[in-house]
């Protein structure tokens, strides 16, 4: 009995690796859209695991907060336009996005390109014209992926169709740094998305 039982463990094991079951194959599997969205390795870990990405999740570059202007204008962010579903067997999806401009938060790009080796991480969803950094109105467990940084993005290609925020500091969250986002914000005022904006 445990020698059948090995055996057709062995076996399903072995056609898992053969169909390409792994993170990377998964990943590479799901480049068919504008964008793959993935959990961790570590996430994905339990058999049960099932986690729905809904449309309207961002996803960022880290957060740049006090760093250079130069890292500042780097900063991009995108938004999922359709709803996801990420298993054990299937860490990772091709997911349709748009590009997020918010002169708050320094993304300024209406076009997103791929980058190798970027990666981008969920930071919240759009709410009204702002971006939703708690997500209360979501499920506890998708809540703590994104806060762990456990639920990512990468670009296969150029992500634009802009949606624009009009958020302002004060919807931001308080980093008790004292960075004062005005200067930049006043300074992106020239460019073509901003004055379309209004």
């Amino acid at each position: 009995m445990h020698n059948a039982t090995y055996g057709r463990t062995a076996l399903l094991f072995a056609l898992c690796a053969a169909l390409g079951w792994t993170h990377d194959a998964a990943q590479a599997q799901a480049v068919d859209g504008p964008t793959t969205v993935c959990i961790t390795a570590q996430a994905a870990q339990q058999p049960q695991t099932l986690v729905v990405v809904p449309s309207g999740t961002v996803f960022a570059t880290d957060d740049i907060a006090g760093h250079t202007q130069q890292a500042q204008a780097q900063a991009q962010a995108v938004v999922t336009t359709e709803t996801i579903t990420l298993t054990h067997m299937q860490p990772c999806m091709a997911a349709d996005a748009s590009s997020v401009v918010s002169h708050t938060r320094h993304w300024l790009h209406e076009k997103v390109r791929p980058h190798s080796g970027q990666v981008l991480h969920a930071v919240g969803e759009v709410s009204g014209n702002g971006v939703d950094t708690g997500m209360e109105d979501e499920d506890t467990s998708l809540r703590d992926l994104v806060h762990s940084g456990a639920l990512s993005l990468s670009i296969n290609r150029t992500v634009q169709d802009p949606v624009f925020l009009q958020e302002s500091d004060a919807d931001l969250p308080d980093t008790g740094d004292g960075v004062d986002t005005s200067a930049s914000r006043d300074a992106a005022s020239d460019l073509p998305s901003q004055r379309h904006a209004h």
